[in-house]
């Protein structure tokens, strides 16, 4: 599979060189930086472009030489250091179209200052070399655009990463409903996926009751709720495997009340949508539909008097659903390049009333996406429409009947085909 996957990807990196003018690049790895007048560093980062090419994510300081002309060589960083350890095992069908050459330290490098025609890709401030051109804009812009379009090495990775998230995401929900607090279902989280949170691809997001209305909430509360005041769950955490990451939320009602068959009702709207993440699609109206969908399910739980296309036009949709329907997965989270409309760097800006919107492109085979349309009860935004026209198609009563529970959101990871998408999550 990886074979198949090298083919594809040297096929692009060969025409981003020559669309460039560029014989080759060197990617590196990246390294990790101190915090400020300190000597502990962040977490390690690997730059994607590096592990689009080798499953090595942990180990600093490595370096790609790509070339038309030679074999790939890959400097494998190997210190001897008795502070630290690294992997030093080389596995896997990958390694066959490398040249693997160890390192101890930047010295052992050769004098990269001597290539002619070379680009460098990485961090910007980590080229020491002033004849080599950083992070050239017609390279990047042209591997950016194709990255979108996976190969089944890549989507085997994001299934098996959705398969590791639900198991942590089942025991998270068990404590929720054990009555635990939001950090115990987080530690049961990394226990299940066997995970350190620097090996997450983002920050779990685990909220109770009126948390899960902060869309990026991670302070995780370690006292318990007492359960006759416990309302709902709301968990967005997703797996790395092989540099591949999965984002996967689910929302939970503690009781059997509206609020849990207004999930039932955005979890079935939520699979209508995947289903038509079809190739062709144009992803802004796809992101405009959910709004509709979402505004007819908010007339008919009374939240709002007006019909959804109303709602959607007057941004009264927005003040329940303030961000984007998704956007591109894979090396990362965010994957880079939803906003371009081709492979010279052009942008397809988001609508107006939508710009959090962060996939804006066309559908293509083998684009995998996240599909998460949610409801929201937050305090900011209601304040404000109570401000405007749109607080008369409010119905306030039922707002706060609504907000002790936060919200909910649904995210599943999607594979676009011709026909039928292929959810990774449910599947």
């Amino acid at each position: 599979m990886y074979s198949s996957h090298y083919k594809y990807v040297s096929e692009i990196i060969n025409q981003a060189l020559e669309k460039a003018k560029l014989d080759g690049v060197l990617i590196y790895a990246g390294h990790a930086k101190n915090y400020f007048l300190d000597d502990m560093p962040y977490a390690f980062a690997c730059n994607p472009h590096f592990k689009w090419l080798v499953p090595i994510t942990a180990i600093p300081y490595c370096l790609i030489h790509y070339s038309l002309s030679q074999k790939p060589v890959l400097y494998l960083y190997q210190p001897q250091d008795y502070w630290h350890s690294l992997p030093k095992t080389v596995e896997g069908d990958w390694a066959e179209f490398f040249e693997i050459i160890a390192i101890t330290c930047k010295q052992d490098l050769p004098d990269f200052g001597n290539l002619k025609n070379h680009g460098w890709i990485g961090q910007d401030d980590s080229c020491e070399y002033d004849s080599l051109k950083c992070n050239p804009r017609v390279y990047m812009d042209y591997v950016h655009f194709h990255r979108a379009c996976k190969t089944d090495y890549e989507i085997d990775n994001i299934k098996a990463a959705n398969i590791l998230a639900l198991k942590g995401h089942n025991a998270a929900m068990q404590c929720f409903q054990k009555g635990y607090s939001e950090f115990e279902s987080h530690m049961a989280y990394m226990l299940a996926t066997k995970h350190n949170e620097h090996q997450l691809p983002y920050g779990n997001i685990i909220a109770q009751n009126t948390n899960a209305a902060v869309l990026h909430y991670q302070h995780m509360q370690r006292k318990r709720v007492p359960k006759g005041e416990l309302k709902s769950f709301l968990i967005d955490a997703g797996c790395s495997v092989n540099g591949y990451v999965s984002d996967i939320t689910r929302t939970y009602s503690y009781g059997d009340d509206d609020f849990s068959q207004m999930i039932v009702a955005v979890d079935h709207m939520q699979v209508e949508i995947g289903k038509k993440a079809v190739v062709g699609t144009s992803y802004i109206e796809l992101h405009q539909q959910a709004h509709h969908l979402l505004a007819a399910i908010l007339q008919d739980f009374d939240i709002i008097s007006c019909d959804p296309q109303t709602a959607n036009d007057t941004g009264l949709s927005n003040v329940f659903f303030p961000h984007g329907l998704g956007h591109y997965l894979g090396l990362q989270v965010h994957d880079i390049g939803g906003h371009q409309s081709d492979e010279d760097g052009n942008i397809l800006v988001p609508p107006t009333l939508h710009r959090h919107l962060r996939l804006t492109r066309t559908l293509q085979k083998n684009n995998v996406v996240t599909i998460e349309p949610g409801i929201y009860f937050i305090d900011i935004l209601l304040a404000q429409a109570k401000q405007t026209d749109m607080s008369k198609n409010i119905n306030w009563s039922r707002v706060a009947d609504f907000k002790p529970y936060g919200g909910i959101r649904i995210e599943d990871n999607i594979v676009v085909q011709t026909e039928t998408p292929i959810n990774l999550t449910r599947a």
